[in-house]
Parts: structure tokens; sequence; C-alpha cells
């Protein structure tokens, strides 16, 4: 269930230090105090009680959504040689493998059902993915142990108090989770605490020009129906897999939107070196990217704008999210 090359990344949450976790039957066990953190419902879960209690509430409504509408979800019953291929077949997390490599550990947080950290322990890696909803966390254990995968994990955490050491992963991704959270800008400064010097941080979030059409097509939909989503139309079979999508795309009860600049001056703040971003910036190097470490130039301020002027045509349809790619400096 937890490698030891996982199982050394985790902390007792709600302290400063870094007091050891031991897996015992039915939860964890600080090594230091011998207190317990019992698993739920069959999920491991280590989640604190400070969190952000300053949250307005944000993170127990966005809980209670994801527990009704685990997020992405499978395909029916999909066995691991499906993820696999479909994870080859769809660019980005071909390229997203391709960026972590081989035998490196990897971060994910907010996992939701666990497709992205099951198909990225490919190549040798071990990936660690947390989440706040049980309900997806759940689908990720079911997928897990159904086909036997032993270099992944599954945690309950809060972004706010992730139970994990800092400096101890080669990766840490967060695709399309921060924007649900009160203050994105903190969750970042969090996550990149985790990475080890000259570590990877990928990061998307909803682009404020680019998700303006799915703003607008939602309420669309309320109107004429789910078929007006390109995703549900070309994308998805599975009926409660469609219903899944088009609620977290257009009902979510808390969303924020962002921007390159904004994102650049988290980067600065934090450590991180722009390398690159997904998709490019127009006139950059970027544009041509073979893969998404290939270093690349972010551009001056009327090229990020009107690249993401550009979006509203272009990603938009697909829910208007961007990746910022960048390494922690040595």
């Amino acid at each position: 269930m937890y490698p030891d090359r996982l199982l050394v990344t985790l902390k007792v949450p709600d302290e400063g230090g870094e007091a050891h976790l031991e897996r015992v039957e039915g939860g964890f066990r600080s090594a230091r105090t011998g207190a317990t953190f019992a698993d739920i419902d069959g999920v491991p879960s280590l989640l604190g009680g400070s969190g952000a209690t300053d949250d307005g509430g944000v993170a127990d409504r966005i809980r209670g959504f994801y527990e009704e509408n685990p997020f992405p979800g499978y395909e029916g019953l999909e066995d691991f040689s499906e993820l696999v291929r479909k994870g080859f077949s769809n660019a980005f997390s071909r390229n997203l493998l391709d960026c972590v490599g081989y035998n490196k550990t990897v971060l994910e947080v907010g996992c939701g059902t666990g497709q992205l950290s099951n198909f990225l322990q490919l190549n040798n890696n071990y990936v660690l993915g947390v989440d706040l909803s049980l309900a997806s966390l759940g689908l990720a254990l079911e997928h897990k142990r159904r086909n036997r995968l032993a270099r992944c994990a599954f945690i309950q955490m809060n972004v706010f108090d992730l139970a994990v050491r800092d400096a101890s992963f080669d990766v840490v991704i967060s695709h399309g989770v921060l924007h649900h959270t009160f203050d994105a800008h903190r969750a970042m400064r969090l996550i990149c605490r985790k990475l080890k010097p000259g570590g990877i941080l990928i990061i998307g979030l909803y682009n404020r020009f680019a998700r303006v059409p799915t703003w607008i097509r939602g309420k669309l939909i309320g109107l004429f129906g789910d078929r007006l989503d390109y995703v549900v139309r070309n994308r998805i079979e599975d009926r409660r897999k469609a219903q899944v999508w088009v609620n977290d795309q257009y009902r979510n009860p808390h969303e924020t939107w962002h921007s390159i600049d904004e994102v650049l001056g988290w980067f600065a703040e934090n450590d991180i070196e722009f390398i690159n971003c997904v998709p490019g910036i127009l006139g950059t190097e970027g544009e041509t990217a073979s893969n998404f470490l290939a270093p690349s130039s972010p551009g001056n301020r009327y090229q990020r704008v009107v690249t993401e002027l550009g979006w509203m045509a272009s990603i938009s349809r697909e829910g208007g999210l961007f990746d910022m790619v960048g390494r922690k400096c040595l």
C-alpha cells in the first residue's frame, strides 16, 4: 500500500517539525508520540485540525461537491492498460510523463480519482496523490488495488496543512486544483515547499480570459442542455462521467481565474525559475517546444496578453486551463 520511498516523505499533520509516520493496521501512527490517524471509510486520512480556518467555508463546500461528483471519474470498470492507452494518446499526459522522467518521487496535489497519479507511476516513478474528497480517493484506491499498482499511494490531506515533509519530492503537480481553494496564491507557496532544490513544479489554473466563454456556455447549457459542451460531445462516453464533467465545469461552488503574469509573480516569490507555459506564449520558443521542459522565454507583457486573448478561441472549449512549468532554484 505504501512503498518506503513514499512513506518517508510523510509527517504528522499540524506539527511544524518532521515527526515520522508509520503505517499500521487501519491507519498511521506517529513514531515519536504514538498518536494515531485512523483511515476513514477505508481511505487513509492525514487531515489535521488547522488547515485554513479562515477560508470562509470554501474547503467544506468543495469537499462536499466532490464527494457527490468524484472527478474526473472512470469510464466504467476501467483497467490499467486502458488508462495507459488513454494517457499516451493524450498529448498533455504523454508530455507530462516525459517531463517527470524516470525513477522520480512525484506529489500530485488534488489528485481526484487518481488517473494521472496512476499513469505517472510508469517509468519506475513513485507517486503520492492527495485530495480532500474521500469519494474520489476511494475510486483511486479501488483502481490501484484492482490493478495491483505498487508505486502509487493515496491519502486524504488539506493543501493548507500537507502532512508531507519539506523538500521531499522531485516533482510537484497541481493541475486544475488551486483555483478551487480560497487562496490559490497561498496554496502554491505551501506546495512549493515540498519540492527538492532543482525539482520541477507544474501548476494548472483557469485563465482569466479563456474562462469567460466557459462561463457564458454554462448559462446556455442551463437552457439547451449538456451537449453544448465540446468534451461531452467528443471525449466522454460514460454518462455518469459526462455529468461529473459538466458539474465540475459549470456548477462548481468556488473558483478563481488567473493570468500568466500573476503566476510569474508567484514563481519569483517562491524561487521558482520559469521554464515554459502550456500552451506556449506567442512569439516565444514555447510555441514550438518539443516538451514541457524545453526552456523558453516568458515574452513581454504584450505577448502574454495577446496569448491569453487567443486562448478564448482555443483552450476555452475545454475549460480554459493553462499550465506553468518551473524549476526550484538550487
